[in-house]
C-alpha cells in the first residue's frame, strides 16, 4: 500500500512497501510560501519526528523555496539517508535565488549524487527494486529571470503508479515535447500558474494523466499572494481530468488506484 502526503510547499513525502522518498521538502525560507514544517526541521536535526530516516531525498532545483543546502547536509549527518539527488548548480554564480553551497558531510558519506542531466536527455537513477527516479530537464517559469537555474521535473516511478513531479515547469514547446514522451502517467503534480495558462491546460488535456494535482501552494496564514484563491477556482471548473490540490499541512492525497 503507498502513500503520498503533503510536507508544505512543494515538499512531497512517497512512501510505498516501507520505503519513502521526500520530493523539495527540505528548504528555505521565500516570503511568498510557507516555512518548512516544524517536523521536518526538527527530523533535519536528529530529533523524534516523522521524517526521520526518509529513504531518499529528491529535488527538482536548487531554488531556495524546493532546496536548501545547509538543513540537506545537516539531514544527512542525524539521518539514515540512502541517496541525495540534486541537480548540480548552474553555471552564473548569479543565478537568481539559487542555492550554491556544497554538501560536505552528505559527500563525505557517499549518499549525494549532483546531477548534470544532459539538455535533451532524461536521466533515469534506479532507487530500489521497482522504482525509479527520472529527472527530466525542463525550461523553468519566467525563464527570463531563471535562465540560468538547472531545472528538472522529477518522474517517480513504482510499479504500475508514475508520479511526474514538474515543479516550476513551464508549459513551453520543449516541455511539451518532453511530458509528452513519457508515456501514461498516474499523477501530474503542478503548480496553479501551469493550469491558469492556455497553454499548460491544453497540455495536461493532451497528457490525460489519471489525476492532476495542484502543489507548490503557501498554506492559508503565509498567503500573501492569492495564489489559493487561483487554485480554489481552478478547482471549482469542469476539467476533463480528475482535479485535486494538496493545501494543508500532511494532507493525504486520495485516488491513486493501483494503491487503493
Amino acid at each position: 500500500m503507498g502513500h503520498i502526503q503533503l510536507a508544505a510547499n512543494s515538499g512531497v513525502l512517497v512512501s510505498f512497501g516501507g520505503r519513502r522518498v521526500l520530493v523539495d521538502g527540505i528548504y528555505g525560507k521565500n516570503r511568498f510560501f510557507s516555512p518548512p514544517l516544524k517536523e521536518v526541521q526538527r527530523a533535519v536535526f536528529g530529533m523524534d519526528s516523522p521524517y526521520r530516516d526518509v529513504d531518499f531525498l529528491l529535488f527538482t532545483h536548487r531554488h531556495t523555496d524546493h532546496f536548501d543546502a545547509a538543513y540537506t547536509d545537516e539531514y544527512a549527518r542525524n539521518n539514515r539517508v540512502r541517496g541525495i539527488y540534486v541537480p548540480r548548480a548552474g553555471a552564473d554564480p548569479a543565478s537568481f535565488l539559487e542555492d550554491r553551497r556544497p554538501l560536505p558531510k552528505a559527500a563525505e558519506q557517499g549518499v549525494l549524487h549532483e546531477l548534470s542531466p544532459e539538455k535533451e536527455q532524461a536521466l533515469s537513477i534506479p532507487l530500489w527494486d521497482d522504482c525509479a527516479a527520472t529527472y527530466v530537464p525542463t525550461r523553468h517559469l519566467d525563464v527570463q529571470t531563471y535562465a540560468a537555474v538547472r531545472h528538472c521535473a522529477v518522474l517517480l516511478s513504482i510499479g504500475r503508479v508514475r508520479l511526474l513531479f514538474a515543479a516550476d515547469a513551464d508549459w513551453s514547446p520543449e516541455n511539451r515535447e518532453r511530458f509528452l514522451a513519457l508515456g501514461p502517467l498516474t499523477a501530474v503534480f503542478i503548480t496553479p500558474l501551469f493550469l491558469l495558462h492556455p497553454d499548460g491546460r491544453r497540455l495536461l488535456e493532451q497528457i490525460m494523466p489519471e489525476q492532476v494535482v495542484l502543489y507548490h501552494l503557501p498554506f492559508q496564514r503565509d498567503d500573501v499572494t492569492g495564489l489559493r484563491a487561483v487554485a480554489e477556482k481552478e478547482l471549482a471548473q469542469s476539467n476533463p481530468f480528475r482535479l485535486t490540490a494538496l493545501m494543508e499541512p500532511g494532507q493525504m492525497l486520495d485516488g491513486i488506484e493501483p494503491w487503493r
